[in-house]
């Protein structure tokens, strides 16, 4: 049986690593988002798009490659297994996975990153079924990424050290020496959302467990901007910061509206560069309109 991680793209993980060290990289903003607003979209899973409309996805992470991002990430942050199952999403996950990988190369990003969410699974304690099974979702997925080719793997949007404990545990079981990057949610104060505790603490422990960056995203930019000073101290790794436009209102057409536009995210990104942060952008409700400001305002 082949070794799956010959397939891993070694050259760009180190290109990644090296420009994380000594640049500020700009990430691109999200895709769920932006593909619900696609017409008739809005109750469509992200993950859906990448085999049934590829040209869609493909054009998305175009627009935000012409609008400055230096980073792409994947269309996979609810990809897993058991995310897909729970989605009714039938072709088989490494196939959905991989899908979104080409999808995002065709944009001839300088770094790729695949991304990955909580899973859904639940469990209540170590070496039980509930845990191995979390465990395998997130190994799984992460390979199917690195076979791929992404450069690195982003686990994102987790909210509490409980769900991220098997997520980073699994996907180090694949890593096999290529970069694992960890983003937490947190509340205005600077806690994890789900859990209370510190991002220091949160840091740290990522750290010590195999995280070779660490950052925040999906929270408010005003939270993002006091709580970055707070983790450049902690890191011993490069900082990500990637907040929200902030809390949506739906209109009576239905159409969400986001209250942070790119003009906010231009006037804050600099000053995420000067706290430390080596890798910035925008989560939910940012737009290829977003990434362009930031790339404006660091130019």
């Amino acid at each position: 049986m082949p070794d799956s991680t010959a397939y891993y793209n070694r050259t760009g993980a180190q290109e990644l690593r090296e420009r994380l060290a000594s640049e500020v990289l700009l990430a691109q903003g999200p895709m769920g988002t932006v593909l619900m607003g696609e017409s008739g979209a809005a109750d469509v899973p992200a993950a859906f798009w990448n085999l049934a409309e590829p040209q869609t996805v493909q054009t998305i992470h175009r627009l935000y490659e012409a609008s400055g991002a230096q980073v792409l990430i994947t269309n996979t942050f609810q990809a897993s297994e058991p995310a897909l199952a729970r989605d009714l999403i039938v072709p088989a996950m490494a196939e959905v996975n991989r899908a979104a990988t080409d999808n995002a190369r065709a944009a001839h990003p300088q770094v790729l990153l695949g991304s990955v969410g909580p899973c859904g699974l639940a469990w209540m304690r170590r070496d039980t079924p509930e845990f191995r099974a979390c465990r395998a979702a997130y190994r799984e997925q992460a390979e199917a990424l690195l076979v791929a080719g992404v450069d690195g793997i982003l686990l994102e949007t987790f909210t509490s050290i409980r769900d991220l404990e098997p997520a980073l545990a699994g996907v180090c079981d694949a890593a096999d020496g290529m970069p694992v990057l960890v983003s937490f949610v947190i509340d205005d104060e600077g806690n994890l959302l789900g859990d209370g505790l510190t991002i220091e603490g949160a840091v740290l422990w990522a750290e010590k467990r195999g995280a070779e960056a660490v950052g925040i995203n999906c929270c408010s930019i005003a939270a993002a901007t006091q709580v970055l000073p707070r983790m450049v101290a902690t890191a011993r790794t490069p900082v990500m910061v990637r907040p929200n436009a902030g809390i949506p209102v739906r209109d009576e057409d239905g159409t969400l509206t986001w209250p942070d536009g790119p003009e906010a995210f231009g006037r804050a990104v600099n000053d995420w560069v000067a706290a430390g942060a080596h890798l910035v952008g925008a989560c939910c409700g940012a737009t290829p309109q977003t990434t362009a400001a930031m790339a404006d305002a660091l130019a």
